[in-house]
């Protein structure tokens, strides 16, 4: 603070200070003479930021040596449990050209055969709940007790990438031990990374979340967090997940960001959130080449009537329609038309069913980059229609951490 006060007072006085200097060099005759321009207030406290980050080695990663017994017990170990799931992964329909993505109901195929001798396994998709997870929740709540204790755990990813992670708690502290691993075309495990660190910080919240950071993270760019779902989510609250909320999300619509309920739909912006209702009916993403010149009445007014209860002049109205040209615009999300910023992603936490038949969904956004499990909350109203599907009846957002709200803003603003 000392040295912020100095350069700002340095910064005040550089008009009078040169003034003097030309009276006294000839009105600045001499080019080579003048004096460099003062830093303005914000480069100084950027140029003061970097220097903090650079002196304070809370920012670098904290590595342990590992012994050959500890690496070969690791080894092992994950290898071990991938040759184990060898069989069931050589029946994975892989196309080598775009890349391993497995498909959801493969990689759940695989942690329950990974976890049938009791270890502890997650997907990494984050859309299905830990198998075993009592072990690691009951070692996590001693250790936030003190308690020197450990456990460990495996994840299977889309890509096909094995991880292992022991972690051992002392005195507070978290030392995390890493491996990866993915196999070859012989079906054999290959290891791509091992490694052992000190966590800078680690929390096991109320609501069942695993959250380290590796090191002090410097920005949301570099962000050092890792998140896991220990304790499981409620069989409904991943259903309607995956069925209603996951699939919209925060990203490129504004469907859960504002208030909004059958007789108030305006500050809806159909024609965006179009895209996501045309994946949940579809399965496939829409064709930008295929629309550039707006949506068919046809097809816009079936899909958003699919899951919303709307009169056919309701969605004219609210989706700006088009009737000479017998479209509704729209536009593909573009480097240009969006607002960049990380995304928080949507967990439902609660499902309620009320006296009216209705059921009140409470939706909380957990923000990796910001290292919380909640930066906000909204409640979705759903109706179950005749034919099993779900209609959105409305939303309502709790403005307590408005400021952790994802920025929107409609594309045809821009």
């Amino acid at each position: 603070m000392k040295r912020r006060k100095i350069v700002t007072l340095i910064m005040a006085m550089a008009p009078a200070l040169l003034m003097t200097f030309l009276f006294l060099s000839g009105c600045g005759e001499n080019e080579k003479e003048r004096p460099e321009p003062a830093l303005t207030s914000i480069e100084v406290l950027e140029e003061e930021q970097q220097e903090e980050q650079e002196d304070n080695p809370d920012y670098e990663v904290k590595t342990i040596e590992m012994s050959k017994e500890e690496q070969a017990d690791i080894t092992e170990r994950l290898s071990s449990i991938m040759k184990k799931c060898s069989d069931i992964y050589s029946q994975v329909d892989i196309d080598e050209a775009l890349n391993t993505v497995l498909k959801e109901n493969e990689i759940h195929r695989l942690i329950d055969c990974a976890a049938g001798d009791g270890s502890s396994v997650i997907c990494g998709s984050r859309d299905d709940n830990m198998r075993n997870y009592e072990r690691v929740d009951e070692a996590l709540r001693k250790a936030g007790q003190g308690e020197k204790t450990e456990t460990d755990f495996y994840t299977v990813n889309k890509s096909g990438v094995f991880r292992y992670y022991r972690l051992q708690f002392e005195a507070g502290s978290l030392s995390v031990t890493f491996a990866s691993a993915v196999y070859n075309k012989s079906m054999e495990p290959v290891f791509q990374q091992m490694e052992k660190i000190l966590a800078y910080r680690w929390e096991y919240t109320e609501k069942g979340w695993l959250i380290w950071e590796k090191a002090l993270s410097r920005n949301q760019e570099m962000d050092m967090h890792i998140f896991y779902r220990i304790l499981p989510l409620g069989g409904k609250c991943r259903e309607i997940a995956a069925r209603c909320i996951t699939p919209v999300s925060y990203f490129g619509n504004n469907l859960f960001l504002t208030d909004w309920n059958q007789d108030n739909m305006e500050g809806i912006e159909f024609n965006d959130l179009y895209d996501s209702l045309y994946y949940m009916a579809t399965g496939e993403k829409i064709e930008k080449e295929k629309y550039a010149e707006g949506i068919p009445c046809e097809e816009f007014e079936g899909i958003v009537s699919r899951y919303f209860d709307m009169t056919t002049e309701q969605i004219r109205q609210y989706g700006a329609y088009n009737e000479e040209e017998g479209v509704y615009p729209w536009i593909a999300v573009n480097a240009w038309n969006r607002l960049p910023q990380l995304q928080p992603f949507p967990e439902v936490v609660e499902c309620t069913e009320n006296d009216d038949g209705t059921l009140s969904v409470r939706v909380e956004a957990v923000f990796v980059e910001e290292g919380t499990d909640c930066s906000f909350r909204h409640t979705v109203i759903l109706r179950e229609d005749e034919n099993g599907n779900y209609k959105y009846l409305g939303n309502k957002v709790d403005w307590e951490n408005v400021y952790r709200i994802p920025t929107y803003k409609a594309r045809r603003e821009f």
